[in-house]
């Protein structure tokens, strides 16, 4: 399984950014000015992750994360065999991590969050899914369905980006990855990392001007996912660029699954329809809001490259 703590963050966009097509106070209105704000995932079989404490600005302010980030707070996270005390980094407003060993976050656990910032009192608890593995990869013929061609896995190749399953054509057949089913979950979702920088573009549309292609980004992720049978296929137009990709398929907690199912930024990924998420996100969290949430993860490598000309 490919490490995964820092760029799980790429999932959450901000908590405290709005829709274009939307007014800050639409969300969390005026009265929620200066709310405490926590930002966590915990990411199983990986060690516990750092949290960021910071609070809501006014409805139209120019959000800086330094200005609202808390400073001090008494923080600790509580599971079944003790607990992990948390303190305030110094360098970064709002950035707490662990003191002392990290643990590494069991599957199927209870994971509870306790802060208290002055008189105020911020709690929120997840329930970790089962442990996530892809046990196959799969390349599609886009007619019948039938597999074409199974790719090298994470752990079965010495490299899979070398390996000559695992290159692409862009847009011929259909990737899937099927999983082991895990009973708990809440629900999945996948995200897309392009990790060849400077490569080209394989999209050529008629219809998009140059300055449209600025636009296209080398990660995301997609909206929830219901995946109950293990199987998640990867759509074509998330991928933009030739290159070297990592899919890392995501199975969600009961508090990440709402989260992402009503957050009017990610509800709207790649897979999703453009305003099909707009309310207030659902958070989970006494005395505050935000994420305090867990997800299992496992990923596939794969390259892609351009259709030939014809």
């Amino acid at each position: 399984m490919v490490q995964t703590t820092r760029v799980t963050r790429t999932l959450l966009l901000s908590l405290l950014a709005c829709s274009p097509q939307r007014d800050p106070a639409e969300l969390f209105g005026p009265a929620e000015v200066g709310v405490l704000v926590v930002d966590a995932q915990l990411i199983v079989g990986e060690p516990l992750p750092e949290v960021f404490l910071r609070r809501t600005a006014a409805p139209g302010a120019t959000y800086e994360a330094v200005d609202q980030g808390v400073l001090t707070a008494d923080m600790v996270i509580r599971y079944t065999n003790g607990e992990t005390v948390y303190r305030a980094d110094p360098d970064s407003a709002g950035r707490f991590l662990p003191a002392g060993d990290t643990p590494l976050v069991a599957p199927r656990a209870l994971y509870e969050l306790s802060v208290a910032v002055g008189e105020e009192h911020l709690s929120a608890q997840t329930r970790t899914p089962g442990s996530v593995r892809v046990r196959e990869a799969v390349l599609l013929d886009v007619g019948s369905l039938e597999i074409r061609r199974h790719l090298a896995l994470f752990g079965a190749s010495s490299d899979v980006f070398a390996a000559q399953e695992n290159q692409v054509v862009y847009q011929d057949g259909v990737l899937e990855v099927r999983t082991d089913i895990v009973q708990d979950a809440a629900g999945y979702q996948l995200a897309l990392f392009s990790l060849d920088l400077e490569s080209d573009f394989v999209i050529d549309a008629d219809f998009l001007e140059a300055d449209d292609y600025a636009e296209f980004e080398r990660q995301g992720s997609s909206p929830v996912l219901d995946g109950a049978d293990g199987r998640i296929r990867l759509p074509w137009f998330a991928v933009a660029f030739a290159g070297r990709y990592i899919w890392r398929t995501y199975v969600l907690d009961r508090n990440w699954y709402d989260f992402a199912r009503t957050d009017p930024e990610d509800g709207g990924g790649f897979g999703g329809l453009a305003g099909d998420s707009f309310q207030r996100p659902s958070f989970h969290v006494e005395g505050g809001i935000g994420l305090f949430g867990s997800a299992a993860v496992d990923s596939v490598g794969f390259v892609v490259a351009p259709r030939p000309e014809p």
